[in-house]
Protein backbone atom coordinates (compact mmCIF):
# COMPACT_ATOMS: atom_id res chain seq x y z
CA UNK A 1 0.00 0.00 0.00
CA UNK A 2 1.50 3.81 -0.86
CA UNK A 3 2.32 5.54 2.43
CA UNK A 4 -0.50 8.25 3.07
CA UNK A 5 0.78 10.70 6.31
CA UNK A 6 -1.43 13.34 8.18
CA UNK A 7 -1.00 17.00 8.37
CA UNK A 8 -2.64 17.93 11.86
CA UNK A 9 -2.72 21.21 13.01
CA UNK A 10 -0.03 21.93 15.89
CA UNK A 11 -0.37 22.73 19.14
CA UNK A 12 2.02 26.54 19.69
CA UNK A 13 2.30 26.92 23.03
CA UNK A 14 0.34 26.18 26.47
CA UNK A 15 -2.89 27.81 25.94
CA UNK A 16 -3.09 27.02 22.18
CA UNK A 17 -6.68 25.43 21.21
CA UNK A 18 -7.42 26.12 17.73
CA UNK A 19 -5.63 28.09 14.92
CA UNK A 20 -6.83 29.55 11.76
CA UNK A 21 -5.60 28.16 7.97
CA UNK A 22 -4.47 31.73 7.14
CA UNK A 23 -3.14 30.90 3.36
CA UNK A 24 -2.21 27.43 1.94
CA UNK A 25 1.40 27.64 0.33
CA UNK A 26 1.08 24.52 -1.38
CA UNK A 27 -1.79 23.36 -3.52
CA UNK A 28 -3.00 19.70 -4.17
CA UNK A 29 -1.46 17.70 -6.60
CA UNK A 30 2.05 19.53 -5.82
CA UNK A 31 4.84 17.45 -4.67
CA UNK A 32 7.19 18.46 -1.43
CA UNK A 33 10.32 17.38 -0.23
CA UNK A 34 11.15 17.34 3.66
CA UNK A 35 11.48 20.83 5.27
CA UNK A 36 8.49 22.56 2.61
CA UNK A 37 6.52 25.40 4.05
CA UNK A 38 2.87 24.03 3.78
CA UNK A 39 0.14 26.49 5.22
CA UNK A 40 -0.08 29.26 7.20
CA UNK A 41 -2.17 28.91 10.44
CA UNK A 42 -2.90 31.85 12.63
CA UNK A 43 -3.71 31.93 16.29
CA UNK A 44 -4.89 34.68 18.64
CA UNK A 45 -1.09 35.86 19.28
CA UNK A 46 1.26 34.30 16.34
CA UNK A 47 0.77 33.93 12.35
CA UNK A 48 3.32 30.40 12.30
CA UNK A 49 4.27 28.75 9.44
CA UNK A 50 4.10 24.67 9.43
CA UNK A 51 6.45 22.88 7.01
CA UNK A 52 6.42 19.24 6.87
CA UNK A 53 9.41 16.76 7.88
CA UNK A 54 8.84 13.78 5.06
CA UNK A 55 8.47 13.79 1.39
CA UNK A 56 5.11 13.15 -1.11
CA UNK A 57 2.22 14.87 -2.85
CA UNK A 58 -0.02 17.30 -1.17
CA UNK A 59 -3.62 15.17 -2.08
CA UNK A 60 -5.98 16.74 0.09
CA UNK A 61 -6.51 20.20 1.92
CA UNK A 62 -9.40 19.13 4.47
CA UNK A 63 -9.85 22.53 6.33
CA UNK A 64 -9.69 25.37 3.17
CA UNK A 65 -7.63 29.24 4.27
CA UNK A 66 -10.42 31.36 6.58
CA UNK A 67 -11.32 28.33 8.65
CA UNK A 68 -10.47 27.50 12.08
CA UNK A 69 -9.51 23.77 13.19
CA UNK A 70 -8.78 22.49 16.70
CA UNK A 71 -5.58 21.65 17.88
CA UNK A 72 -4.67 18.14 16.19
CA UNK A 73 -7.10 18.06 13.47
CA UNK A 74 -6.53 16.63 10.48
CA UNK A 75 -6.39 20.04 7.87
CA UNK A 76 -4.63 17.96 5.17
CA UNK A 77 -3.52 14.52 3.57
CA UNK A 78 0.14 14.16 1.99
CA UNK A 79 1.04 10.78 0.19
CA UNK A 80 2.61 9.18 -2.26
CA UNK A 81 1.63 9.73 -5.84
CA UNK A 82 0.52 6.16 -6.75
CA UNK A 83 -2.02 6.56 -3.52
CA UNK A 84 -5.40 5.62 -5.29
CA UNK A 85 -8.36 7.74 -4.22
CA UNK A 86 -9.96 4.84 -2.34
CA UNK A 87 -6.64 4.43 0.23
CA UNK A 88 -7.29 8.01 0.61
CA UNK A 89 -10.83 8.35 1.66
CA UNK A 90 -10.44 5.76 3.59
CA UNK A 91 -7.35 6.68 5.38
CA UNK A 92 -9.36 9.73 6.08
CA UNK A 93 -12.38 8.11 7.66
CA UNK A 94 -10.65 6.21 9.61
CA UNK A 95 -9.13 9.21 11.62
CA UNK A 96 -10.54 9.77 15.16
CA UNK A 97 -9.69 12.12 17.82
CA UNK A 98 -7.26 11.04 20.51
CA UNK A 99 -5.52 13.15 23.38
CA UNK A 100 -5.60 16.23 20.94
CA UNK A 101 -4.76 14.60 17.97
CA UNK A 102 -5.65 12.46 14.96
CA UNK A 103 -4.26 9.33 14.49
CA UNK A 104 -5.36 6.44 12.51
CA UNK A 105 -7.52 3.66 14.68
CA UNK A 106 -5.56 0.99 12.64
CA UNK A 107 -2.72 1.07 10.70
CA UNK A 108 -2.62 -2.09 9.10
CA UNK A 109 -5.92 -1.58 7.75
CA UNK A 110 -4.89 -2.12 4.05
CA UNK A 111 -4.14 -6.04 5.17
CA UNK A 112 -8.33 -6.23 6.54
CA UNK A 113 -10.93 -7.45 4.85
CA UNK A 114 -12.32 -3.85 3.85
CA UNK A 115 -12.17 -0.51 5.75
CA UNK A 116 -13.37 -0.81 9.26
CA UNK A 117 -16.90 2.22 9.03
CA UNK A 118 -16.81 5.26 10.17
CA UNK A 119 -19.03 6.26 13.02
CA UNK A 120 -21.39 8.35 10.82
CA UNK A 121 -21.27 4.93 8.53
CA UNK A 122 -22.30 2.58 10.98
CA UNK A 123 -25.38 4.35 12.40
CA UNK A 124 -27.96 6.68 11.14
CA UNK A 125 -27.91 9.70 12.07
CA UNK A 126 -29.90 11.01 15.07
CA UNK A 127 -33.26 12.59 13.49
CA UNK A 128 -32.10 15.62 15.29
CA UNK A 129 -28.77 15.87 15.04
CA UNK A 130 -27.50 19.46 13.07
CA UNK A 131 -25.94 18.29 10.07
CA UNK A 132 -22.52 18.48 9.67
CA UNK A 133 -21.18 21.65 8.56
CA UNK A 134 -17.79 23.78 8.20
CA UNK A 135 -17.49 26.44 10.99
CA UNK A 136 -17.56 28.95 7.90
CA UNK A 137 -20.58 27.34 6.21
CA UNK A 138 -22.40 27.27 9.88
CA UNK A 139 -21.76 30.72 9.88
CA UNK A 140 -23.19 31.86 6.40
CA UNK A 141 -26.10 29.68 7.22
CA UNK A 142 -27.00 31.70 10.42
CA UNK A 143 -26.47 34.88 8.59
CA UNK A 144 -28.32 34.31 5.67
CA UNK A 145 -30.63 31.97 7.68
CA UNK A 146 -30.19 28.91 5.55
CA UNK A 147 -31.59 25.62 6.74
CA UNK A 148 -28.35 23.51 6.74
CA UNK A 149 -30.88 20.40 6.92
CA UNK A 150 -31.77 20.59 3.14
CA UNK A 151 -28.14 21.24 1.71
CA UNK A 152 -26.16 18.30 0.69
CA UNK A 153 -22.46 18.41 1.77
CA UNK A 154 -19.51 17.51 0.01
CA UNK A 155 -17.17 17.51 2.34
CA UNK A 156 -15.56 14.75 4.06
CA UNK A 157 -17.96 12.54 6.32
CA UNK A 158 -21.15 14.43 3.74
CA UNK A 159 -19.50 17.15 5.97
CA UNK A 160 -21.14 20.99 4.35
CA UNK A 161 -18.92 23.41 3.26
CA UNK A 162 -19.20 26.63 2.03
CA UNK A 163 -19.11 26.09 -1.96
CA UNK A 164 -22.67 23.88 -1.11
CA UNK A 165 -24.48 26.49 0.06
CA UNK A 166 -26.56 28.51 -2.08
CA UNK A 167 -25.99 31.85 -4.05
CA UNK A 168 -25.51 34.52 -1.67
CA UNK A 169 -26.88 37.79 -2.21
CA UNK A 170 -25.04 40.08 -4.51
CA UNK A 171 -25.28 43.42 -2.18
CA UNK A 172 -26.53 43.69 1.37
CA UNK A 173 -27.81 46.66 3.42
CA UNK A 174 -24.38 48.30 5.39
CA UNK A 175 -25.13 47.23 8.48
CA UNK A 176 -25.81 43.38 7.31
CA UNK A 177 -22.30 43.75 5.87
CA UNK A 178 -20.61 45.40 8.46
CA UNK A 179 -21.94 42.23 10.68
CA UNK A 180 -20.70 40.10 8.05
CA UNK A 181 -17.42 40.87 7.24
CA UNK A 182 -16.50 42.00 11.07
CA UNK A 183 -13.39 40.23 12.10
CA UNK A 184 -12.64 39.86 8.32
CA UNK A 185 -8.87 39.22 7.99
CA UNK A 186 -8.42 42.32 5.54
CA UNK A 187 -7.31 45.89 5.65
CA UNK A 188 -9.75 48.32 7.62
CA UNK A 189 -9.56 50.33 4.45
CA UNK A 190 -10.83 47.77 2.59
CA UNK A 191 -13.69 46.26 5.32
CA UNK A 192 -14.80 49.90 5.55
CA UNK A 193 -15.28 49.95 1.19
CA UNK A 194 -17.18 46.88 1.47
CA UNK A 195 -19.41 47.98 4.24
CA UNK A 196 -20.42 50.86 2.38
CA UNK A 197 -21.07 49.16 -0.84
CA UNK A 198 -23.05 45.95 1.03
CA UNK A 199 -20.36 43.55 0.12
CA UNK A 200 -19.86 40.38 1.99
CA UNK A 201 -15.62 39.79 2.03
CA UNK A 202 -16.49 36.10 3.07
CA UNK A 203 -14.13 33.78 0.41
CA UNK A 204 -13.03 37.00 -1.25
CA UNK A 205 -9.24 35.70 -2.19
CA UNK A 206 -6.76 37.88 -0.85
CA UNK A 207 -3.49 38.85 -2.37
CA UNK A 208 -2.44 41.42 0.23
CA UNK A 209 0.48 41.38 2.71
CA UNK A 210 0.38 38.15 4.86
CA UNK A 211 -2.67 36.98 3.06
CA UNK A 212 -4.80 40.06 3.89
CA UNK A 213 -7.75 40.83 1.89
CA UNK A 214 -6.59 44.33 -0.22
CA UNK A 215 -9.00 47.80 -1.32
CA UNK A 216 -7.82 46.62 -4.92
CA UNK A 217 -9.04 43.01 -4.22
CA UNK A 218 -12.28 44.15 -3.29
CA UNK A 219 -12.81 47.07 -5.60
CA UNK A 220 -11.71 44.48 -8.56
CA UNK A 221 -14.40 41.95 -6.34
CA UNK A 222 -17.27 44.39 -6.22
CA UNK A 223 -16.91 46.62 -10.09
CA UNK A 224 -17.03 42.44 -11.46
CA UNK A 225 -20.62 42.36 -9.74
CA UNK A 226 -21.98 45.37 -10.95
CA UNK A 227 -21.85 47.17 -7.53
CA UNK A 228 -19.24 49.58 -8.30
CA UNK A 229 -17.43 51.19 -10.68
CA UNK A 230 -14.38 53.74 -10.62
CA UNK A 231 -14.84 57.19 -11.22
CA UNK A 232 -13.77 58.28 -15.03
CA UNK A 233 -12.22 61.49 -14.00
CA UNK A 234 -11.86 60.93 -10.34
CA UNK A 235 -8.42 62.63 -8.20
CA UNK A 236 -6.56 59.69 -6.88
CA UNK A 237 -6.73 59.27 -3.12
CA UNK A 238 -4.19 59.33 -0.65
CA UNK A 239 -2.74 55.90 -0.15
CA UNK A 240 -4.77 53.84 2.57
CA UNK A 241 -7.65 56.51 2.78
CA UNK A 242 -11.22 55.24 3.11
CA UNK A 243 -14.05 56.09 0.80
CA UNK A 244 -15.97 58.97 1.80
CA UNK A 245 -19.40 56.81 2.28
CA UNK A 246 -17.57 54.01 4.16
CA UNK A 247 -16.21 56.78 6.34
CA UNK A 248 -19.18 58.23 7.28
CA UNK A 249 -20.23 54.60 8.76
CA UNK A 250 -18.67 54.96 11.67
CA UNK A 251 -19.09 51.08 12.22
CA UNK A 252 -17.63 49.25 15.22
CA UNK A 253 -15.19 46.39 14.15
CA UNK A 254 -14.97 43.74 16.52
CA UNK A 255 -11.79 43.14 18.19
CA UNK A 256 -9.31 40.65 16.33
CA UNK A 257 -8.31 37.46 17.94
CA UNK A 258 -5.14 39.08 18.79
CA UNK A 259 -6.30 42.69 19.89
CA UNK A 260 -9.12 40.85 22.23
CA UNK A 261 -6.43 38.77 23.45
CA UNK A 262 -4.44 41.84 24.26
CA UNK A 263 -7.52 43.49 25.76
CA UNK A 264 -8.58 40.95 27.51
CA UNK A 265 -4.87 40.41 29.60
CA UNK A 266 -4.50 43.98 29.91
CA UNK A 267 -7.53 45.05 31.22
CA UNK A 268 -7.18 41.86 34.19
CA UNK A 269 -3.81 43.73 34.74
CA UNK A 270 -4.49 46.80 35.44
CA UNK A 271 -7.78 45.61 37.31
CA UNK A 272 -6.02 43.15 39.35
CA UNK A 273 -2.61 43.82 40.04
CA UNK A 274 -1.77 47.07 42.44
CA UNK A 275 0.62 49.10 40.08
CA UNK A 276 2.98 51.67 41.02
CA UNK A 277 4.95 54.03 39.53
CA UNK A 278 8.74 55.44 39.99
CA UNK A 279 10.48 57.51 37.27
CA UNK A 280 13.71 58.91 37.07
CA UNK A 281 15.71 60.91 34.57
CA UNK A 282 18.88 59.75 33.24
CA UNK A 283 21.19 61.95 30.85
CA UNK A 284 21.72 59.92 27.71
CA UNK A 285 24.51 61.67 26.02
CA UNK A 286 27.12 60.07 27.04
CA UNK A 287 25.33 56.60 25.54
CA UNK A 288 24.64 58.38 22.42
CA UNK A 289 28.08 59.78 21.69
CA UNK A 290 29.45 55.88 22.71
CA UNK A 291 26.82 54.36 19.83
CA UNK A 292 28.16 57.21 17.75
CA UNK A 293 31.33 56.06 18.27
CA UNK A 294 30.57 52.40 18.18
CA UNK A 295 28.75 52.53 14.49
CA UNK A 296 31.18 54.41 13.17
CA UNK A 297 32.88 52.59 10.59
CA UNK A 298 31.10 49.27 11.55
CA UNK A 299 29.87 46.72 8.81
CA UNK A 300 26.58 45.12 8.98
CA UNK A 301 24.03 46.17 11.68
CA UNK A 302 23.97 49.23 13.51
CA UNK A 303 23.89 49.31 16.88
CA UNK A 304 20.51 51.27 18.52
CA UNK A 305 19.83 53.20 21.45
CA UNK A 306 17.30 50.86 22.30
CA UNK A 307 19.91 47.86 22.00
CA UNK A 308 21.93 49.75 25.13
CA UNK A 309 19.34 50.30 26.99
CA UNK A 310 17.96 46.42 26.69
CA UNK A 311 21.60 45.79 27.71
CA UNK A 312 21.67 48.04 30.60
CA UNK A 313 18.08 47.01 32.25
CA UNK A 314 19.64 43.39 31.69
CA UNK A 315 21.97 43.85 33.56
CA UNK A 316 20.26 45.64 36.39
CA UNK A 317 18.01 43.27 36.57
CA UNK A 318 21.06 40.96 37.08
CA UNK A 319 22.06 42.94 40.47
CA UNK A 320 18.43 43.11 41.18
CA UNK A 321 16.91 39.82 40.76
CA UNK A 322 14.27 40.60 43.18
CA UNK A 323 12.55 42.72 40.47
CA UNK A 324 13.56 40.09 37.54
CA UNK A 325 10.00 38.15 39.19
CA UNK A 326 6.87 36.66 38.48
CA UNK A 327 3.89 37.21 41.18
CA UNK A 328 0.78 35.52 41.44
CA UNK A 329 -1.98 35.24 43.88
CA UNK A 330 0.28 32.63 45.85
CA UNK A 331 3.62 33.55 46.08
CA UNK A 332 6.59 35.29 44.09
CA UNK A 333 8.62 33.45 41.89
CA UNK A 334 12.68 35.01 41.16
CA UNK A 335 14.49 34.24 38.45
CA UNK A 336 18.57 34.08 38.60
CA UNK A 337 18.01 34.28 34.30
CA UNK A 338 16.60 37.46 32.72
CA UNK A 339 14.65 36.46 30.03
CA UNK A 340 13.69 40.10 28.52
CA UNK A 341 11.28 41.18 26.69
CA UNK A 342 10.97 43.29 24.10
CA UNK A 343 7.73 45.28 23.36
CA UNK A 344 7.12 45.72 19.62
CA UNK A 345 3.98 47.39 17.98
CA UNK A 346 3.08 45.61 14.95
CA UNK A 347 -0.55 46.62 12.99
CA UNK A 348 -2.58 43.67 14.74
CA UNK A 349 -1.37 45.08 17.93
CA UNK A 350 1.94 44.53 20.47
CA UNK A 351 3.90 41.58 20.78
CA UNK A 352 6.79 40.96 23.35
CA UNK A 353 9.08 38.27 22.09
CA UNK A 354 11.56 37.34 24.67
CA UNK A 355 15.89 37.80 25.02
CA UNK A 356 16.63 34.84 25.94
CA UNK A 357 19.21 34.67 29.06
CA UNK A 358 20.19 38.77 28.21
CA UNK A 359 22.32 39.19 31.33
CA UNK A 360 25.05 36.75 30.16
CA UNK A 361 25.06 37.96 26.27
CA UNK A 362 27.04 41.09 24.70
CA UNK A 363 25.67 43.70 23.34
CA UNK A 364 26.69 43.57 19.68
CA UNK A 365 24.34 39.76 20.33
CA UNK A 366 21.83 41.62 22.29
CA UNK A 367 21.31 43.76 19.10
CA UNK A 368 21.25 40.80 16.74
CA UNK A 369 18.77 38.98 18.20
CA UNK A 370 16.64 41.95 18.93
CA UNK A 371 16.63 42.99 15.45
CA UNK A 372 15.67 39.02 14.60
CA UNK A 373 12.55 39.39 17.01
CA UNK A 374 11.34 43.04 15.88
CA UNK A 375 11.82 41.60 12.14
CA UNK A 376 9.70 38.66 12.86
CA UNK A 377 7.15 40.33 14.96
CA UNK A 378 6.32 42.78 12.06
CA UNK A 379 6.48 39.99 9.61
CA UNK A 380 4.22 37.78 11.63
CA UNK A 381 6.77 35.24 11.85
CA UNK A 382 7.04 35.11 15.40
CA UNK A 383 7.50 31.49 16.52
CA UNK A 384 5.43 30.32 19.81
CA UNK A 385 9.21 29.49 21.42
CA UNK A 386 9.82 33.31 20.47
CA UNK A 387 7.22 34.68 22.77
CA UNK A 388 7.15 32.08 25.73
CA UNK A 389 8.16 33.32 29.13
CA UNK A 390 9.81 36.28 29.83
CA UNK A 391 10.35 37.87 33.50
CA UNK A 392 10.24 41.82 32.15
CA UNK A 393 9.32 44.14 29.38
CA UNK A 394 10.92 47.15 27.99
CA UNK A 395 8.62 49.53 26.21
CA UNK A 396 10.11 52.10 24.75
CA UNK A 397 8.34 54.88 22.90
CA UNK A 398 10.87 57.35 22.82
CA UNK A 399 11.42 57.56 19.10
CA UNK A 400 7.70 58.61 18.51
CA UNK A 401 8.73 62.13 20.72
CA UNK A 402 6.72 60.47 23.86
CA UNK A 403 8.25 62.37 27.00
CA UNK A 404 7.36 59.76 29.52
CA UNK A 405 4.27 57.02 30.46
CA UNK A 406 3.10 54.76 32.06
CA UNK A 407 3.22 51.06 30.81
CA UNK A 408 0.43 48.09 32.24
CA UNK A 409 2.78 45.59 33.48
CA UNK A 410 2.52 42.43 31.33
CA UNK A 411 1.41 39.38 34.18
CA UNK A 412 2.83 37.34 35.86
CA UNK A 413 5.98 39.69 35.51
CA UNK A 414 6.22 41.77 38.23
CA UNK A 415 7.70 45.09 36.37
CA UNK A 416 8.26 46.42 32.91
CA UNK A 417 10.25 49.67 31.93
CA UNK A 418 8.71 52.59 30.10
CA UNK A 419 11.13 54.47 27.85
CA UNK A 420 10.61 58.43 26.86
CA UNK A 421 12.09 60.27 24.52
CA UNK A 422 15.38 62.30 25.04
CA UNK A 423 14.96 66.28 25.61
CA UNK A 424 17.29 69.24 26.09
CA UNK A 425 17.25 70.45 29.23
CA UNK A 426 19.60 72.82 31.16
CA UNK A 427 21.48 71.55 34.08
CA UNK A 428 23.88 73.35 36.77
CA UNK A 429 27.59 72.26 36.49
CA UNK A 430 29.28 71.93 39.97
CA UNK A 431 30.96 75.53 39.99
CA UNK A 432 27.43 77.07 39.77
CA UNK A 433 27.56 77.04 35.76
CA UNK A 434 25.10 76.31 33.05
CA UNK A 435 25.03 73.03 30.37
CA UNK A 436 22.44 71.38 28.62
CA UNK A 437 22.18 67.86 28.55
CA UNK A 438 19.71 65.46 26.92
CA UNK A 439 17.84 63.41 29.37
CA UNK A 440 15.28 60.68 29.08
CA UNK A 441 12.80 59.87 31.63
CA UNK A 442 12.59 56.23 32.64
CA UNK A 443 9.16 54.90 34.58
CA UNK A 444 9.01 51.46 35.84
CA UNK A 445 5.70 50.13 36.53
CA UNK A 446 5.75 47.51 39.22
CA UNK A 447 3.28 45.17 41.27
CA UNK A 448 3.29 46.40 44.78
CA UNK A 449 2.54 42.64 45.67
CA UNK A 450 5.92 41.52 45.19
CA UNK A 451 8.10 44.91 44.62
CA UNK A 452 8.63 47.54 46.78
CA UNK A 453 9.42 51.21 46.49
CA UNK A 454 12.53 50.76 47.48
CA UNK A 455 13.64 47.98 45.51
CA UNK A 456 11.73 49.54 42.34
CA UNK A 457 14.29 53.10 43.35
CA UNK A 458 17.39 51.01 43.83
CA UNK A 459 17.04 49.19 40.87
CA UNK A 460 16.27 52.70 38.27
CA UNK A 461 19.48 53.79 39.84
CA UNK A 462 21.43 50.64 39.26
CA UNK A 463 19.87 51.33 35.78
CA UNK A 464 20.92 55.25 35.56
CA UNK A 465 24.34 54.15 36.67
CA UNK A 466 24.63 51.94 33.56
CA UNK A 467 23.69 54.12 30.97
CA UNK A 468 25.27 57.07 32.47
CA UNK A 469 28.64 55.39 32.36
CA UNK A 470 28.02 53.09 29.26
CA UNK A 471 31.63 51.81 28.63
CA UNK A 472 30.31 49.03 31.00
CA UNK A 473 27.67 47.98 28.60
CA UNK A 474 30.15 46.96 25.29
CA UNK A 475 32.64 44.98 28.15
Amino acid sequence: MARIHPVTLPKWGLEMSEGQISRWIVAEGDSVEPGTELVDIETDKIVNTLDTDRGGTLRRILVPEGETAPVGALIAVLAEADASEAELAEFIASYVPVDASFEPKDEGRAESAGPEPSPAADAPADAGAAPKASPLARRIAEQDGIDLAGVEGSGWGGKIRKADLPPRPAALAPDEAARRNAGAHASPVAVNFANALGFDLTGLKPSGYRGRISLADVQAAVQAAGLWSPPAAAIPAAPGAAPAAAAAQGVEQPFTGMRKSIANALRHSKQTVPHFYTAMDVEMDALMALRSQFNSGREGARISVNDFLLRAAALALAAHPEVNIHVSDSGITRFDQVDLCVAVAIDAGLVTPVIRNAAQRPLTEISAEAGRLIAAARDRSLTAEDLRGGTFTLSNLGMYGVRSFDAIINPPQGAILAVGGPRREARETADGGLRFASVATLTLSADHRGIDGAVAAQFLSTLKARIEAPMSLVM
